[in-house]
């Protein structure tokens, strides 16, 4: 089982902090995964989060590693004063968005999900919505709506998908069942934190559907636990969940292995932090 935190830029959370949460959740995971919802323990808000994380967060806490072709920026600067709260919110705006996305050989309908704030306070919405009709491999997801950044992610994850179905299932994947994208609130692990599917910033997979119509779920076929896999779609599974997050394509990927909450699906988002929960 891979479970990896780098903190890579962000945008309410100090970088210390942020790191620290994740931290604790993954340790708590590679010490629990299928430990229920209720029984993690829950982070501290966002509206309370400052500066640096405890003396026994920093205790166990992993050091944070870069990739070795990951951006010039990717950590956060040392020199910079670390009080200064950065804060996690809206993705930025992709200059020349529609060009890359018609480079990326997507087709989609301009959307809209305007910024606003609910009554609890949550920032929500983006700049950039579109619906995604089409992309690259050919793989119908239901026109969902997503940020620019989602899209290209979904255009990349199209190309790993469909080489890892044919080598591993001999087919190709026609469709794909999406558990939603969209949705304006907190995490449901942790009250006081808000999710990416905020801002459309997000998407959840639940199955691959194949050429010949046979269904993959990532439900009971995903190798949790470090496991290996059982046998062809549990190895294309877990391909495309490494891939996903080795090559890129989205920032955080959980599975079935991080904690219980996805033990059905397929969590990818383009947060300012990375989590590799393969």
């Amino acid at each position: 089982m891979r479970i990896r935190l780098l903190v890579a830029a962000a945008g309410g959370l100090s970088m210390a902090a942020l790191a620290a949460f994740f931290a604790t959740e993954v340790l708590h995971a590679e010490e629990a995964p299928a430990a229920l919802a209720h029984d993690q323990p829950a982070p501290t808000p966002v509206s309370s989060v400052v500066g640096e994380p405890t003396p026994d967060q920093t205790a166990e806490d992993p050091t944070p590693t870069k990739p070795d072709d990951a951006p010039s920026d990717a950590e956060p600067d040392e020199s910079e004063d670390e009080s200064d709260e950065v804060w996690v919110g809206p993705p930025d705006v992709i200059p020349d968005c529609e060009a890359k996305l018609a480079e990326a050989g997507i087709e989609y309908k301009p959307s809209r999900i305007p910024l606003h704030k609910t009554k609890s306070g949550i920032t929500c919405g983006a700049a950039q919505v579109v619906r995604y009709t089409k992309g690259p491999g050919g793989i119908s997801w239901g026109n969902p709506q997503v940020t620019c950044g989602v899209a290209l992610g979904m255009a990349k994850l199209e190309g790993i998908i469909q080489e890892e179905a044919e080598r591993h299932l001999g087919r190709r994947v026609k469709r794909i069942k999406h558990m939603g994208t969209y949705s304006c609130r907190e995490m449901a692990n942790y009250p006081g934190w808000v999710s990416e599917h905020s801002y459309a910033n997000a998407i959840d997979i639940k199955y691959f559907a194949l050429t010949n119509g046979k269904e993959i779920p990532v439900l009971g076929k995903y190798p949790r636990d470090g496991a290996e896999p059982k046998d062809a779609a549990g190895r294309f599974l877990r391909a495309v969940a490494r891939r996903t997050y080795d090559e890129h394509a989205f920032s955080v990927v959980l599975t079935p292995s991080f904690d219980r909450i996805h033990r059905n699906h397929f969590h990818l988002d383009m947060a300012r932090y990375l989590v590799d929960g393969t």
